[in-house]
């Protein structure tokens, strides 16, 4: 094995991220490998929502700093999820966070 691919094995990395009802999303579930990642593609696509997405999942506000109510999909409920499952060297993880929408009208 290279020392290359020694030092990714050993780096923690988003290897799935799931987005509910976030921006522009309705749903989305991204497969990811370690190593760099580029996001291409038009304005308005969402990249800048991914990053966000990401952002939100690290101790701190977020990369635009919204308040949670503002990044829930606009035509949703009101709520959002996030979730991303983590590799690293000690294993799994999964984390995620997110904020309950209107509850169901009967």
């Amino acid at each position: 094995m290279t020392s290359d691919a020694k030092q990714l094995r050993q780096q923690s990395y988003i290897s799935k991220l799931t987005l509910t009802n976030f921006r522009n999303y309705a749903g989305l579930s991204l497969d990811l490998g370690p190593g760099a990642v580029v996001l291409s593609g038009d304005n308005g696509a969402g990249k800048t929502n991914l990053l966000e997405a990401v952002s939100l999942l690290t101790p701190g506000r977020g990369l635009r700093r919204a308040p949670y109510a503002d990044v829930a999909r606009e035509g949703g409920d009101g709520g959002f999820a996030l979730h991303a499952r983590i590799e690293g060297p000690e294993g799994q993880v999964e984390i995620g966070t997110g904020i309950a929408g209107a509850p169901l009208m009967r």
